[in-house]
C-alpha cells in the first residue's frame, strides 16, 4: 500500500498543503529549516500513529494554532484506496479515522501501513539511552504482531498501577493483581524480542557487511534486566512473578518498579567490541542504517509483499563517506515508497520519483 494523496492543515510548518505522490515516492530537496522533516514526521504520523522524533502531538500543531490535520489516501496494488486521517488539538483532544469511520484505538492503527524511518537521529540507537533501543523494538514488532502490542499495552497498564501502588498501601491482594499480569504480559513480550531479535541480528549482519564492504562484523544481543535462564514462557512468568513479590519493599523505598523488561537493552557489537564504546561516527551511523534495513526485511517477510513498505530518508547518509553512501541507495530503491528529504541529492534515483522543491510551508513539484 503506497500514499497517493497528502493534505495537511496547520501541521507544523505548513499552512495548508495538499501534493499528490507517485508508488515510487519523492525525493525532497530544501535548505534546513525548510520543512522536510516535517513532511515525513506527516507521513509517518499517518502509518503509526506516532511521530518518529518522538514528539508530543501538540508540537505538531502550527505554532499560532490550536489544532492540526493529517490526512492520507493510501492505494494498493490492485487499486483499493484507504483514507486515513487524525485531527488532534492542544487540549488533547485527538480524533482517527478509516475512510471516515471512527477508529478508537491506535492498537487498531499499526500494521495496515507498515513503514520505517532512516534520519540522522538515528546515531542515538547507538549512542542514546535503552530506552530508546526499547522504543525502536517495540514499534518494530508493534507493526507485525498484534498481539506484541496487546501485550505491550497491558504490560505497561498493570506496570503503572503497580508503581502507582509503591509507599502508599501494603494490600498484597492488590498488588497480586497487578503483578499476575505483568508476569503474563512480560513473559509475551520478553519472548517475541527475542524471536525477532535472533532473526535481526542476521539482517544486521548482512546489511552491515554490504554496506561497509565486508570491513567489521556486527552483531546485536539481547540483554534482559531479569535474570533468568530458564527457557520456557510459563517458567519465565512464576520466576517474574516471585521476583516482583521478593522486590515489593525496595521498589517501595525506589518509588518504582525496577526489574523487567521495561528495563531491558539491546547490545551492539562490531567484532565483538561495544559499538557505542570502540566504533567511529561512521561506523556507528552505518551500523544503524543497517538495522534499520534489517527492519525492513523483517516487515517485508511478515507482510509478503514488498510494496506495502513506506521509507522516509531524513538525511540518514550525509555523513557517510561516498563509498557507503553509493552502496546504501540501492538497498532501498525497489522496495516500496521511498520519501527522501536532503539539501541535495548527490545520487541518481529513478526517473519516476517525484522531484520537489521544499521552501517554507510549500512544496514546490518540479
Amino acid at each position: 500500500m503506497f500514499l497517493q494523496k497528502l493534505r495537511l492543515l496547520n501541521f507544523r510548518s505548513y499552512e495548508e498543503l495538499s501534493i499528490a505522490f507517485p508508488p515510487q515516492g519523492a525525493l525532497l530537496e530544501g535548505a534546513n529549516g525548510a520543512g522536510k522533516s516535517n513532511l515525513l514526521e506527516s507521513i509517518y504520523l499517518l502509518c503509526t500513529g506516532r511521530s518518529q522524533r518522538s514528539a508530543s502531538r501538540s508540537a505538531m500543531i502550527r505554532h499560532d494554532q490550536e489544532s492540526a490535520f493529517v490526512e492520507g489516501e493510501f492505494s494498493d496494488n490492485a487499486g483499493h484506496t484507504v483514507t486515513a486521517s487524525l485531527g488532534f488539538s492542544r487540549d488533547k483532544k485527538i480524533v482517527m479515522k478509516r475512510d471516515d469511520v471512527a477508529v478508537n484505538s491506535f492498537s487498531e492503527w499499526f500494521g495496515e501501513r507498515p513503514a520505517v524511518s532512516f534520519g540522522s537521529d538515528d546515531l542515538h540507537l547507538v549512542y542514546g539511552a535503552p530506552e530508546t533501543r526499547r522504543r525502536f523494538l517495540d514499534m518494530l514488532i508493534c507493526q507485525m504482531d498484534r498481539a506484541y502490542l496487546e501485550a505491550l499495552a497491558r504490560y505497561r497498564r498493570n506496570l503503572a498501577c503497580r508503581n502507582a501502588l509503591l509507599g502508599k498501601s501494603n494490600d498484597a491482594v492488590q498488588f497480586e493483581i497487578y503483578e499476575q499480569e505483568m508476569a503474563e504480559a512480560g513473559a509475551e513480550l520478553v519472548f517475541r524480542r527475542m524471536e525477532v531479535i535472533e532473526k535481526l541480528g542476521a539482517h544486521l549482519r548482512d546489511f552491515y557487511a554490504e554496506i561497509s564492504a565486508d570491513a567489521e562484523n556486527a552483531a546485536m544481543e539481547y540483554q534482559s534486566n531479569f535474570k533468568c535462564d530458564l527457557n520456557g514462557k510459563s517458567e519465565w512468568k512464576n520466576a517474574y512473578l516471585s521476583l516482583l513479590k521478593e522486590r515489593r519493599k525496595k521498589d517501595c523505598e525506589q518509588g518504582f518498579t525496577a526489574s523487567g523488561p521495561h528495563r531491558d537493552d539491546l547490545r551492539f557489537l562490531l567484532d565483538r567490541k561495544p559499538t557505542k564504546t570502540f566504533a567511529s561516527q561512521g561506523q556507528c551511523r552505518s551500523f544503524a542504517l543497517s538495522l534499520k534495513l534489517g527492519s525492513v526485511l523483517l516487515l517485508e517477510q511478515q507482510k509478503q509483499d514488498s510494496s506495502t513498505m513506506i521509507f522516509l530518508v531524513d538525511d540518514a547518509v550525509s555523513e557517510l563517506d561516498t563509498g557507503r553512501t553509493s552502496r546504501v541507495y540501492p538497498l532501498l530503491e525497489g522496495r516500496g515508497q521511498i520519501f527522501i528529504a536532503t539539501p541535495q541529492c548527490t545520487v541518481a534515483l529513478k526517473e519516476q520519483v517525484l522531484r520537489c522543491t521544499v521552501e517554507p510551508g510549500k512544496v514546490v513539484v518540479l
